[in-house]
């Protein structure tokens, strides 16, 4: 969504205090007909307080779908919508604290939510018309009548029905959420009643349309899809944020998996510098951190931290590999002592492997996590197999370089590493038995 165009200014569609004929609706991306639509009428833009209503509209199979007032679910001001089992709706005024199912508001500010006519479920459609006396203000937070980019929040799970009247009935974990902001006033309606009997009379669907009020079935390509004057929605700074973290994490993780420790592998072999080995994984160890870093915070924001293979199994590589520096230093000091690897120097190595290969893999898991797209899927795995295909080239022809330029005693030495210490004609020892 893009925010308000010039043109609509010009045309005079937002002014301050308009009266709109059609409520707006917003549809998110990644939900199946789930469908919002808003009304304030012009006595309650006026006063700042008075009634608001809204819709909630989503398929049957859904188990649960919820609006919220805010940026984000600390703080917000959450109506939560699920069958009661015989047909009609139970409406739950929650609040939010955070990366937690929010519980039933019994306070005295609590939402004073009302169902209104049209609400119930028919044709496996639920539609829930809301009209809420009290939600300018709530316990943590305040809403504008009149603002023109509130913050609102929306959630939802597929599954079974909760067949409760229970207001402060337990919910599982959401599917997926969202974020936007609404400009109030393309919301206004002239009369102070249920403004969404019209409007689900001219658009029986709950579906998709790109910016028409009509249809159902299917889901929408765009990030919402909007009915009403204009375009009074613009995607959330959040899920904004939220796309590009998801997005930075892929990136950095598989820059530092697929091509930076692969290539400062191969360092050693074509440089024989274990300077320029050390500086370069240093780089990648530090970026591996950051990606991490990012993808801690994602899989918070989306409720995905250790209740996955993908964020368990990279985590488990990303500190195993603490253990990859301190081998290096030691597998380094042994071999200027005895010009040979040991058993620590053979550690260091496979160490590594074992767990380079594990991070790749996981970085398809993580992919599978994410439902990326099968593009991104082919990408990763072309990036992955030609590095890992140098990888193993360069490899195989250091060992054979290796072992056709040495005789048997240095054979088991780091040959690069060697010359360098000790060059052509400054050689400290010369080996027995040689003819």
């Amino acid at each position: 969504m893009k925010a308000i165009r010039g043109s609509l200014l010009a045309s005079g569609l937002i002014a301050s205090n308009a009266v709109h004929a059609t409520t707006p609706k917003y549809c998110p991306t990644g939900a199946d007909n789930v469908c919002f639509r808003f009304g304030i009428p012009q006595s309650s833009a006026d006063s700042g307080s008075g009634n608001i209503y809204f819709q909630i509209r989503a398929p049957s199979t859904y188990s649960w779908v919820a609006l919220g007032t805010g940026d984000q679910m600390k703080g917000a001001n959450i109506f939560v919508m699920y069958q009661d089992g015989s047909g009609n709706l139970t409406l739950s005024p929650r609040l939010g604290t955070g990366h937690s199912e929010p519980k039933e508001d019994t306070s005295s500010s609590a939402a004073k939510l009302g169902l209104l006519a049209g609400s119930g479920v028919v044709n496996g459609v639920m539609t829930a018309n809301v009209v809420c006396p009290n939600c300018e203000s709530w316990n943590g937070g305040s809403l504008s009548l009149t603002d023109t980019a509130s913050k609102w929040i929306a959630a939802w799970k597929s599954g079974s029905s909760l067949a409760t009247t229970s207001k402060s009935a337990s919910i599982s974990q959401h599917d997926d959420h969202d974020q936007f902001q609404l400009d109030l006033t393309q919301a206004t309606v002239s009369s102070d009643s249920n403004p969404f009997l019209e409007a689900d009379t001219e658009d029986p669907g709950s579906g998709s349309g790109g910016g028409s009020t009509g249809g159902g079935g299917g889901g929408s390509d765009d990030p919402g899809v909007v009915a009403g004057p204009g375009n009074p929605f613009a995607p959330g700074v959040g899920r904004t944020r939220r796309n590009a973290a998801l997005v930075a994490h892929s990136v950095i993780m598989t820059a530092t998996f697929a091509a930076l420790y692969p290539l400062g592998a191969m360092l050693m072999p074509l440089t024989g510098s274990w300077i320029a080995h050390a500086i370069w994984q240093t780089v990648a160890f530090v970026m591996m951190w950051v990606g991490f870093g990012i993808g801690m915070r994602v899989a918070q924001d989306r409720n995905m931290l250790f209740n996955n293979t993908h964020t368990k199994l990279g985590t488990a590589v990303v500190f195993l590999l603490l253990i990859q520096p301190v081998l290096g230093v030691m597998h380094h000091k042994y071999f200027l002592k005895y010009r040979e690897r040991g058993v620590v120097s053979y550690a260091h190595i496979w160490w590594g492997r074992i767990l380079l290969t594990t991070a790749i893999v996981n970085g398809g898991l993580g992919l599978k996590l994410s439902n990326a797209n099968n593009s991104a899927v082919v990408a990763y795995s072309i990036i992955a197999a030609v590095c890992f295909g140098i990888y193993a080239i360069v490899k195989s022809w250091a060992v054979v370089r290796r072992g056709r330029q040495q005789g048997p005693h240095l054979r088991k030495s780091d040959n690069f590493t060697h010359q360098q210490r000790y060059p052509v004609g400054r050689q400290p020892y010369r080996p027995r038995n040689r003819v």
